[in-house]
């Protein structure tokens, strides 16, 4: 059995969120973000994701409803042992989430990831 070690000495950020690696079954617990990198714990399931902050290579933000609300992100990882992985969070407070992330990684990696829900509610146009 997996023993868990935090990579972080310092949280400075916590919220709940739902861990979607299976889309089908999402994982609820919470959301730790410090100077090590981004970890979730499951809540009623065991396990825990964690994501150093030198693995990161994208971070798209979930835009819904114009630009105004944000559900969640998608954190796209890569290191020469296992590859590219992506992790996908819906997240209670994500915008403040996402300060706090800014605090450790470079603005370029933050990329926007419309919603095709708004496209539903735009005008045509003649």
């Amino acid at each position: 059995m997996d023993h868990y070690t935090p990579i972080n000495q310092t949280i400075e950020f916590t919220t709940r969120a739902n861990s979607l690696l299976n889309p089908l079954n999402p994982h609820s617990g919470l959301l730790l973000i410090g100077d090590g990198g981004v970890e979730f714990q499951g809540e009623k399931s065991p396990g825990y994701i964690q994501i150093p902050w030198q693995f990161v290579t994208e971070v798209r933000v979930q835009l819904l409803f114009w630009d105004r609300y944000v559900r969640g992100f998608t954190i796209q990882t890569k290191d020469d042992e296992t590859g590219l992985h992506e992790f996908e969070f819906i997240v209670k407070d994500a915008k403040s989430a996402l300060k706090v992330m800014r605090r450790h990684l470079d603005r370029p990696l933050f990329v926007r990831q419309r919603s095709n829900f708004g496209q539903l509610f735009k005008k045509k146009k003649d």
